[in-house]
């Protein structure tokens, strides 16, 4: 190399060398910063969803105090006449579908002289307006409790004594629904002296399920929820709906999570609670519900919040490792001085280079097994009761209250792969049929079962259970082996899959659903060949084009699913598959070093070119048998991970026995006569693991 060429690629290494190390530092801040900034961010989002959820909430709540003050004082100053007031209630309720009731409540003979008590309730049963006379349920003027308290009449006691007030909520005896209300007094006029006289109550309602799905149907992740509390501790809203109505002080015994997340409400920020019994770590955010003294908590899973950001940080820490990687080598070849084309410097980075491929390749490959495996999104993992009802309420079409729940559980003692999409499973599975009506069937489906052995295996009380060994079959992406992640789910459908049946994960009677506890499996749990990470309970909505020959067959319905992860065991993957790989690539190597034009080096190896072809031959039907083998065995549809590294090798066959007749004839090529071949000599381990290296980010980036 002439003098001028090396100045040019000393220029262009040291050009190429101070823009790496720019990059290398810009990325390095980005990267120190981003972790923290990221997390703020989501922070920030997730506080912006609780702002505007409570935003929301307030609004609904405000429509409840504009209905029931405007009639109050329509009624109050004459304007709207006792004879009309029934009306005006349909009116409202016509024009304000979310409220549930709407009502006015007389004092004794305030309606007219012959009546002592008159009070029009209108209330929407089944999406449909009914009007209830409540002076025909109960005398609503009495007290309802001891010492003059009013524990079923607060309703109407309370505004006279405290003026416009929200209503704690109760139980509404006349439609054996909990309600919220907003009441408020309106008057008469005394036809003597003209003095305003209470007349009675007139008070708007939501009930306490109305409250439960607004607040559910915001978007708050895939088990992320919301609750609602007075400021006496009742709660409004909540996910478990046997919660509504009641005082939180009466269930911190029953509920840890509700005792943690309710102890100290602050409005600013947020606060971190850890479930043991999740494994989950809770951001809780709380907002004050104006015009209420109410306050909202928002509670978002931190992993569902971080999943974007864990996979944008693992991209740019290969990136930010790429980078080094690439500054690393061309401050090696400026410090070496490659560009003069010293024989021994240019092994010296060639040896380099490929050490920092082998350390890129190995990077990406831890990151690879750090990272989670990927989940269909439809997936909703399910820890906890919470967590339950949130999904189901984002998953369910039909009215809730149509639908039949029967709690399943499954414990798992064994599992074993009998093909590449074939796994066997035993253990049992049971139900409880407590309240469920007789006319349902008892026992379940796996429909991807290719066979099935089911018998039953005990009956306590409503609970019935079954021992099963099943062959399921389903789908595996062994695109990324050695280094894939599988989860094998077991769907279970009810016997009567036809009918508003779902499937509901039996959550008492485990100890604890945190998924490393791996719950429902046999303690000494072995599977050949993989590790075992976790195991979960998830529902997946599945869509078909058929009604299985029934007319009313729901189309769309959330599905129980039971999954494992599992990770394969890389390290005898390893040893059984890339070590021949490894030996190969060495072997040819070593033909390629003893290839030379000098005679003496000729007698020395016996170095000629059909040698070198018969060598190749050998190996290529050694590799040949061997990427048939791995294919027999994981039998993959499309091109695994591995598979690269025999294609790879492949071309530096054909490199090598090319090579081989060029240098024996007497051709001028210079690249290869060059220093007895050394230029392709020093190439062979840069351009096999530099390859190498290219493929794994492009498959694992």
């Amino acid at each position: 190399m002439n003098e001028k060429k090396q100045k040019l690629v000393f220029r262009t290494s040291l050009l190429l060398c101070i823009l790496s190390f720019v990059l290398l530092i810009f990325l390095g801040n980005y990267y120190m910063s981003c972790q923290s900034q990221m997390l703020d961010d989501a922070k920030e989002n997730a506080k912006s969803q609780a702002d505007n959820a409570a935003m929301i909430i307030g609004k609904n709540l405000s429509k409840l105090v504009t209905i029931s003050e405007s009639l109050a004082n329509e009624m109050s100053s004459g304007e709207l006449k006792n004879s009309e007031v029934t009306e005006r209630l349909k009116n409202d309720m016509e024009e304000n579908t979310d409220l549930f009731g709407h009502f006015a409540a007389y004092e004794p003979y305030a309606f007219n002289s012959e009546k002592r008590l008159y009070a029009p309730y209108y209330v929407r049963v089944n999406r449909e307006l009914e009007l209830i006379q409540i002076e025909n349920k109960y005398d609503y003027t009495v007290t309802g409790g001891e010492n003059g308290t009013y524990s079923r009449t607060a309703w109407y006691h309370l505004p006279f004594e405290t003026g416009a007030c929200w209503i704690e909520p109760y139980l509404a005896a006349s439609v054996n629904t909990s309600m919220i209300n907003y009441n408020v007094v309106f008057y008469n006029a005394n036809n003597s002296t003209g003095e305003k006289v209470p007349a009675g109550i007139i008070g708007t309602e939501y009930s306490l399920d109305g409250i439960r799905n607004l607040v559910g149907s915001f978007d708050l992740g895939n088990t992320g929820y919301g609750f609602i509390i007075t400021q006496k501790g009742t709660i409004v809203s909540h996910p478990i709906a046997e919660y509504l109505g009641k005082n939180i002080a009466d269930l911190k015994d029953k509920d840890d999570t509700l005792r943690q997340i309710t102890e100290n409400i602050t409005y600013s920020g947020h606060q971190v609670f850890y479930n043991e019994d999740t494994g989950q770590n809770l951001w809780v955010f709380y907002e004050p519900i104006h015009p209420t003294e109410w306050t909202l908590g928002v509670v978002l899973i931190e992993d569902e919040i971080s999943q974007e950001c864990n996979t944008f940080q693992r991209h740019l820490e290969i990136s930010l490792a790429m980078v080094s990687l690439t500054f690393l080598f061309l401050l090696s070849v400026l410090i070496f001085q490659a560009h003069k084309g010293n024989p021994k410097r240019m092994w010296i980075v060639a040896s380099i280079f490929s050490m920092l491929c082998i350390s890129g390749m190995c990077f990406v490959w831890y990151v690879t097994l750090d990272e989670a495996p990927d989940k269909i999104n439809d997936d909703k993992k399910i820890f906890d009761r919470c967590g339950l009802e949130a999904a189901l309420n984002k998953l369910y079409e039909s009215p809730k209250k149509d639908m039949i729940s029967i709690p399943t559980g499954i414990f798992l003692q064994s599992m074993e792969f009998s093909s590449a999409n074939n796994v066997i499973v035993t253990g049992y599975l049971w139900q409880n049929y407590s309240g469920i009506p007789e006319d349902i069937s008892r026992g379940f489906v796996f429909p991807e079962a290719e066979s099935i052995e089911v018998e039953e295996a005990y009956r306590e009380d409503s609970v019935i259970g079954w021992h099963f060994r099943a062959v399921l079959r389903q789908p595996f992406d062994y695109s990324k082996y050695p280094f894939d992640r599988e989860d094998v789910w077991i769907r279970i459908w009810h016997k009567d899959f036809q009918q508003n049946i779902i499937l509901v994960p039996d959550l008492e009677s485990y100890d604890m659903m945190n998924p490393d506890s791996k719950p429902g499996l046999e303690k000494n749990f072995v599977i050949e060949g993989w590790d075992i990470q976790d195991s979960f309970f998830s529902y997946r909505t599945n869509t078909y084009n058929l009604n299985f020959g029934v007319e009313e067959y729901q189309q769309k319905f959330p599905e129980l699913y039971y999954n494992v992860g599992l990770k394969r065991d890389f390290v005898s993957s390893m040893i059984s598959d890339l070590i021949p790989l490894v030996v190969v690539a060495i072997l040819l190597f070593a033909v390629l070093i003893i290839s030379t034009k000098s005679d003496e080096k000729i007698q020395l190896y016996g170095f000629s070119s059909s040698t070198v072809l018969a060598y190749c031959a050998a190996l290529f039907f050694v590799l040949i048998v061997s990427q048939v083998s791995l294919r027999d065995k994981l039998a993959a549809a499309g091109i695994i991970y591995l598979e690269y590294f025999y294609f790879i090798l492949y071309i530096v066959i054909l490199g090598v026995s090319i090579n081989s007749i060029l240098l024996a004839s007497n051709s001028q090529y210079r690249l290869i006569h060059y220093g007895d071949n050394l230029i392709i000599k020093i190439l062979y381990w840069p351009f096999i693991l530099g390859s190498l290296l290219l493929i794994t980010l492009i498959h694992f980036y």
